[in-house]
């Protein structure tokens, strides 16, 4: 999970929904008149999602801050991206208890793609996004995973005695919403719970092709949290007992070669959420009203 090398270089699925989402929503982020937008990303991992797809949206005077709970991942961005103008990156675990005083209350904005899917508790993370954005309002766009199979292949692979003592706080690792029977509407309630006034949550059942058996196994490589818990010499014996279950989930499609290809279906949701009614009054709403759910 913090191999920031290799999750800048396998990161396919993750850049893949960024940019369509962000295509989508770029219109409806309501950036300032003065164009000196305050933007932190939450989750941003080694940087290239945020710098390739979020940073070009931003007005040329604005300020950017990436985040990451692993000081290994900010400290690779920082490095990889020193020379960017107005952007800075810095630890920052969503799901604490107290915001840093710096960052309370200083943004207009709040993006974040396939992060919060990690954090248990989903609510005080969506309260300390709450609290991130200005008191007189902001908007915040949020995509993370509610369920995938690979949650599944965890659970299985814990049950295995060669990974089970690696694996005992598994559950840690799955998204909350992943056995939620109505993730959309579970997650619409947490967002009215923690303030905010206007928002629009969908589920959306996608597919991604992993391109052979690598592939699949570098992908994993780059997130498992497990895999760092292990010698490094049975991170391979590891990987083939994964995809070993990821067959037999019949995931596969094509003959079994080192070029077959693995399915993963998988919901994932994503939301738009506006902080405050003046801040949503006061502007141009790019959204059908029927889109939105608020409360009063």
């Amino acid at each position: 999970m913090n191999q920031a090398s290799l999750y800048q270089h396998a990161n396919q699925v993750q850049r893949h929904d960024a940019k369509l989402i962000l295509d989508e929503f770029a219109s409806t982020l309501q950036w300032r008149s003065d164009g000196e937008d305050a933007l932190l990303d939450v989750g941003s991992g080694s940087g290239n999602v945020l710098m390739d797809f979020v940073r070009p949206l931003l007005p040329i005077r604005g300020q950017l801050v990436g985040t990451d709970i692993s000081s290994q991942m900010v400290g690779y961005a920082s490095k990889h991206y020193q020379w960017e103008e107005r952007t800075r990156f810095q630890v920052l675990d969503i799901g604490c208890e107290e915001l840093p005083e710096e960052l309370s209350g200083k943004f207009d904005h709040v993006t974040s793609f396939y992060c919060l899917h990690w954090v248990q508790n989903l609510k005080g993370a969506l309260g300390n996004i709450y609290n991130l954005l200005k008191p007189e309002g902001g908007d915040c766009l949020l995509a993370f995973l509610a369920s995938n199979p690979v949650y599944e292949v965890y659970k299985l692979l814990k049950m295995n005695e060669k990974w089970s003592a690696y694996m005992q706080d598994v559950d840690q690792f799955i998204s909350p919403l992943h056995y939620s029977t109505n993730p959309g509407e579970e997650f619409s309630q947490l967002l009215n719970k923690v303030g905010f006034i206007q928002h629009n949550v969908e589920i959306r059942n996608e597919v991604f092709v992993y391109e052979g058996v690598r592939t699949l196994k570098d992908n994993v490589k780059a997130i498992c949290p497990f895999l760092e818990r292990m010698p490094a010499t049975l991170h391979e014996d590891f990987l083939d007992d994964f995809v070993d279950i990821v067959k037999s989930m019949n995931l596969q499609q094509g003959e079994d070669n080192p070029q077959q290809k693995f399915l993963s279906p998988y919901k994932l949701v994503v939301a738009y959420a506006r902080k405050s009614p003046e801040f949503a009054n006061n502007i141009l709403l790019e959204l059908p009203p029927e889109n939105f759910k608020g409360i009063n």
